[in-house]
């Protein structure tokens, strides 16, 4: 067995291991990315067409390390959003004031995932091991050591980034708290006739959210979105199920008065929904980052911008360690990183569950809340800012 050292060991291949890794090179660390699938070469022919949007915060970040002006063009700007209560006459229209930037911006995975492979495979401090699974974790003295079938890995801090179904919390026995939702998501990509002119729309029907996304449209004289539909899990799997026609009919009734037409979909998937939090985002030489250490309800699509922020408090966390010699995978760097990134996930956690349910009750009362907050907030600037700068990432 192959033994190396290293400064940092980041466990999983997807978006958020890779953007850790990608900020953190920056600090001049020996850093190994390790995943137990093969995604190098399954990343060359992915068809993923899931989209993320990414909000004018964490857009900061990602330009600060040098990615966004490489992956920006293949971006579509959401100037507005609408949300909307069941029916038209019952919306709250939120946009930004400052012109230079907007609400958020929403780009395909592959795009993002690819471009930073693409930066990672020519930086000479990053080693990437696929194919490598972790069997064991433990420590000599103060040592963390990370077993795999081929190598043992002595990491001075390890990065958890390995999804909501993470093998390394279980070895650490690290509790969460987990809710499982009666719904599903179905995502669907779509071609359609009506200019979208920047504009996202979250309406909520008796069953379930419904998102509609602006894509950057590959098919000239057309425009491209990008829907979220959280409904009954046997009605989501029905429709993914049934043929391509009636399924462009059914999600068309919904759409129309705000995408006009469907022409063609491009990609349609379903998700189970659930959210997590871990009750700690360290353990020893240990951070858990994005959805290894927490997932959310969908509703407000602030998910992803989570795990960025996550990341963004890391690389801070450690550049501060550095600069005074601290050890980078000692209690106090695992554990400031904790501190600044629970009470942002459990808040998140807690509002979205809270919103999800408020808006699926059917109850009069529920509907005389929802009616009272929609007036209150519409007819209020400073409150609608407010939101508007949370969405955002400020």
């Amino acid at each position: 067995m192959k033994e190396i050292d290293t400064d940092i060991l980041i466990i999983g291949g997807g978006l958020s291991g890779l953007l850790t890794a990608l900020a953190l090179s920056s600090l001049r660390f020996q850093i190994i990315i390790l995943d137990k699938s093969f995604f190098l070469s399954k990343n060359k022919s992915n068809n993923d067409l899931r989209t993320t949007a990414i909000a004018e915060g964490s857009k900061i970040f990602l330009d600060s390390i040098g990615l966004w002006k490489k992956i920006s063009k293949y971006s579509e700007k959401i100037n507005k959003i609408k949300v909307i209560d069941r029916k038209l006459p019952s919306n709250i229209k939120f946009s930004n004031s400052n012109k230079n930037s907007a609400l958020g911006y929403v780009i395909k995975n592959t795009i993002i995932k690819k471009t930073i492979i693409k930066i990672l495979e020519q930086k000479k401090n990053i080693k990437i091991f696929e194919g490598q699974e972790i069997n064991n974790i433990y420590y000599e003295g103060d040592q963390a050591v990370a077993l795999t079938n081929k190598y043992k890995i002595l990491p001075k801090l390890i990065v958890s980034a390995d999804g909501k179904k993470s093998n390394i919390r279980p070895i650490f026995k690290t509790p969460q708290f987990t809710k499982i939702y009666k719904h599903s998501a179905l995502v669907v990509n779509f071609n359609h006739t009506k200019n979208h002119a920047n504009i996202a729309h979250e309406i909520f029907f008796d069953t379930g959210p419904l998102a509609i996304l602006p894509m950057k449209s590959e098919k000239k004289g057309f425009y491209s979105s990008s829907l979220i539909w959280s409904n009954n899990k046997k009605f989501v799997n029905a429709i993914a199920g049934v043929e391509e026609k009636l399924r462009q009919e059914i999600i068309g009734e919904k759409i129309i008065d705000y995408c006009g037409n469907i022409t063609d979909l491009l990609d349609t998937k379903v998700f189970g929904l659930s959210a997590h939090i871990n009750s700690k985002f360290f353990e020893r030489r240990l951070v858990y980052i994005g959805d290894a250490a927490h997932s959310l309800h969908p509703i407000a699509g602030q998910g992803w911008n989570l795990g960025i922020r996550d990341i963004k408090n890391l690389y801070n966390t450690i550049s501060c360690g550095k600069k005074i010699g601290i050890d980078i995978g000692s209690e106090y760097v695992c554990h400031q990183y904790h501190d600044i990134c629970f009470y942002d996930a459990y808040s998140l956690y807690q509002i979205t569950d809270k919103l999800n349910s408020i808006f699926l009750d059917q109850k009069n009362i529920s509907k005389l809340i929802r009616d009272f907050g929609f007036n209150i907030i519409d007819k209020n600037n400073w409150l609608k800012n407010k939101i508007t700068n949370y969405a955002m990432g400020f």
